[in-house]
């Protein structure tokens, strides 16, 4: 077995091994310098160094070479830090210590195959002044993803729940009021607010820790906390409004299906649109109440939080919905979080939420019997 083949092993033992080869596709398809920037914490050194450094051997084996940022809140230390995961790379993976004031150069590294460590200089004194560098970077190298990593995955509130998600649009005000989040996270997340002032809006933010770095980088559901703006849902009530050929091709991409010919003559009461057809949500008017005909999200979205944002204005506007989806769906699982009750049988899974008692078994009965969507 190759070395790749045993990455490729590796990845596919912490999620399903079509995540983990879309993933690896995506980041192969572009600039190499596009892919990600980790921000090491001080405690990751000091306690997971090693961690660290088989995770860039990992991702070298792929061929895939990340940006590597030392010394964010303690400049001081950071070209010892640098030098030591240089020491732990070489030979076998290439490296090289280069200014994070010169984006070309750490492009041009990149490009040559050799994965960039960045000291930050003490020169940049405030937290402020390294951050704006930070910013500079990314916006340069239009970067992928920024990783904060810490020796715990994660966000995490007062009482230890772990956040998964936080949309900068909605929720960052609410987060930094007193005793929501620890003082250094309520910094962080003030700090990562400026940076998606400067950075491309498409741009996501993580905080995980090295031994979750690989599930968050190879997994849609990723491992930590995810940190970036919400989405943008247009409210369409009319199919004519809507680019059918764009709007076919998301849905048939996301189910690896086709779907059957008559399926945008059928009555819409509403459609819902994430960020340039990224997403959408369409809801059926039927006998029984509001049903949700097509949940379908961009594989590529689906790491991004889109149909997070989706199901949340879905959910404003039609507070009472059911749905059906077939048990080899992978968004079953994230179903049965959004639903208050579902039934499962041999051809369907049905789910509803907000009904009431008494008109849950017809909405269960329309889904069962309801016209199918794709082509045998």
């Amino acid at each position: 077995m190759t070395s790749h083949e045993l990455v490729i092993q590796f990845l596919t033992s912490i999620g399903r091994p079509d995540e983990a080869e879309f993933y690896l596709k995506l980041f192969k398809s572009e600039s190499p310098e596009r892919f990600a920037i980790i921000v090491v914490g001080e405690s990751v050194m000091e306690e997971a160094s090693e961690v660290l450094a088989a995770d860039l051997r990992f991702l070298a084996q792929l061929q895939l070479t990340p940006i590597v940022v030392f010394g964010l809140v303690k400049p001081s230390t950071s070209g010892r830090h640098a030098n030591t995961v240089r020491e732990r790379l070489e030979p076998h993976v290439r490296c090289s210590i280069v200014s994070v004031e010169d984006p070309s150069h750490v492009q041009a590294v990149v490009h040559d195959g050799s994965v960039a460590l960045l000291p930050f200089p003490e020169s940049a004194e405030t937290i402020d002044d390294r951050f704006d560098l930070l910013a500079d970077l990314a916006q340069f190298l239009r970067s992928r993803k920024i990783m904060f990593l810490g020796t715990r995955s994660g966000l995490q509130t007062p009482d230890g729940t772990v956040l998964s998600l936080v949309d900068m649009t909605t929720e960052f005000e609410e987060l930094v009021m007193p005793n929501r989040l620890p003082l250094h996270q309520q910094a962080l997340l003030q700090q990562v607010n400026r940076l998606f002032k400067t950075i491309d809006c498409q741009t996501t933010i993580a905080v995980t820790s090295p031994l979750d770095l690989l599930r968050e980088l190879f997994t849609s559901t990723g491992a930590g906390t995810l940190i970036r703006l919400g989405s943008s849902i247009t409210h369409v009530t009319d199919i004519t409004h809507v680019d059918c050929s764009r709007l076919q091709t998301l849905i048939e991409t996301a189910f690896g299906r086709t779907l059957v010919d008559d399926f945008f003559t059928r009555p819409m009461h509403a459609l819902y649109l994430a960020d340039d057809y990224r997403g959408t949500a369409i809801i059926a008017d039927t006998p029984v109440g509001k049903y949700l005909t097509k949940f379908a999200v961009d594989r590529q979205a689906r790491g991004e939080g889109v149909g997070h944002d989706l199901w949340r204005v879905l959910y404003a506007n039609c507070p009472q919905v059911f749905w059906r989806s077939r048990a080899n769906n992978p968004l079953i699982a994230w179903y049965e979080q959004q639903c208050d009750g579902m039934i499962r049988d041999e051809a369907w899974h049905v789910f509803w939420r907000g009904l009431q008692p008494e008109d849950i078994p017809r909405a269960i009965d329309y889904a069962r019997h309801a016209p199918i969507d794709f082509r045998p």
